[in-house]
C-alpha cells in the first residue's frame, strides 16, 4: 500500500539515527581537544608563560629563606638575547655570584636592573652577575635588557622550572651566592643600595 513503511525501512532509518547520535559527540570531543591544543600552541609559540607562574611584584622586602646556608641549586637554560646559547650555573662557579630574578613587568625590577648593570661593570672579574627573566616573554625581556645596559649573562626560565627550587615568593628576588656555590643571602624584593653593598660585603673577594 501507497504511504506505508515496512519493517524492515523502519530498522534502516533507526540505524540511521542511532549512528547520528553516536557521531556528533564524538564530533564535540574532537572539535574540544583541538580547541585546546591551538590555545596551548599559541602560548609556546609566544614565548609567554603568563597562566602558568603564580609570582607577581613583591610587597615590601623579604630577607633570608631556606637557601641561606644550602648549595646554589644548579640550573642550564636558553640565554635571553641567543636562544641557542645557554647559561649555566656552574659555568661561573669558583667567583661569587649575584643571581637576580627578574620580568619586564615587574616595576621593581625595571628600577634595580641599571644598578646591577653599573655594578657587574664595577665588579668585573671579582663578581659574576647573572640573571633569570621569570613568567615573561622573551622579546621583552630582551628589551628590558637593553634599556637597563645589562650586558651580563640573562637566562629565560620559560617555563618557571627555578622557581620553586630558589624558593621564589614573588620578583624581584636576588640570591647572593659565594665562590664555594653557598647561599649567602636572599632578598625578595627592591634590593636597596646599603643592602646591596652589605650582601656583596659578604661574598665578594676582597
Amino acid at each position: 500500500m501507497s504511504g506505508t513503511t515496512s519493517p524492515s525501512q523502519n530498522g534502516a532509518w533507526s540505524g540511521r539515527i542511532g549512528r547520528r547520535k553516536l557521531v556528533f559527540p564524538a564530533f564535540l570531543l574532537i572539535l574540544a581537544t583541538f580547541i585546546v591544543y591551538a590555545v596551548a600552541s599559541s602560548l609556546r609559540a609566544g614565548g609567554s608563560t603568563t597562566g602558568l607562574s603564580s609570582l607577581a611584584q613583591t610587597s615590601g622586602i623579604q630577607v633570608g629563606g631556606p637557601l641561606v646556608g644550602q648549595a646554589a641549586p644548579e640550573f642550564s637554560l636558553s640565554s635571553v638575547t641567543s636562544p641557542s646559547q645557554s647559561v649555566a650555573l656552574r659555568r661561573f662557579l669558583g667567583r661569587p655570584i649575584v643571581l637576580n630574578f627578574f620580568a619586564s613587568w615587574c616595576v621593581a625590577c625595571k628600577t634595580e636592573l641599571p644598578e646591577f648593570a653599573a655594578l657587574s661593570r664595577y665588579y668585573a672579574g671579582r663578581v659574576q652577575f647573572l640573571g633569570v627573566d621569570e613568567n615573561d616573554t622573551r622579546a621583552a625581556a630582551a628589551s628590558l635588557l637593553v634599556q637597563g645596559s645589562v650586558n651580563y649573562p640573562s637566562a629565560f626560565d620559560s617555563h618557571g622550572q627555578l622557581e620553586q627550587p630558589y624558593h621564589l615568593i614573588g620578583l624581584p628576588t636576588t640570591v647572593f651566592i659565594d665562590s664555594k656555590g653557598t647561599v649567602a643571602e636572599v632578598v625578595a624584593g627592591q634590593v636597596t643600595p646599603s643592602m646591596l653593598a652589605s650582601d656583596l660585603a659578604k661574598i665578594a673577594n676582597p
